[in-house]
């Protein structure tokens, strides 16, 4: 994990070939809901937000959702317990699995440009 954390942050995605492309977007030209996830990730851990959202707006949103899940998974002390039940909600994990569709959906649309 640290490894890929590394190698984002050094390596452009947009600048080299052979990191991978979406198999999705290239077989029906459509973007996937994580298209432009690893230029957003690169632009992130090089502190480009603004940079970032315009790859994929979706990904920015769920980084700090993914790592309040991996955060009260792995850690078992007292604050990620209390923490763990809010994080790794059944509700939440659903809202969030809804909105991963709707941006999925919405990216697409021809009036709308994302």
């Amino acid at each position: 994990m640290v490894g890929a954390v590394l190698l984002y942050r050094a390596v452009d995605p947009s600048q080299t070939a052979w990191l991978p492309q979406c198999p999705f977007h290239a077989l029906t030209g459509w973007q996937c809901p994580a298209c432009g996830g690893q230029r957003a990730l690169h632009s992130l851990l090089c502190g480009r937000v603004g940079e970032a959202v315009g790859y994929n707006l979706f990904l920015v949103v769920a980084v700090p959702y993914f790592l309040a899940v991996a955060w009260t998974s792995l850690d078992h002390g007292r604050r990620a317990r209390r923490w763990r039940r809010v994080a790794q909600h059944r509700w939440l994990a659903w809202a969030y699995c809804l909105l991963f569709v709707v941006w999925w959906v919405v990216r697409n649309l021809p009036e709308v440009n994302l």
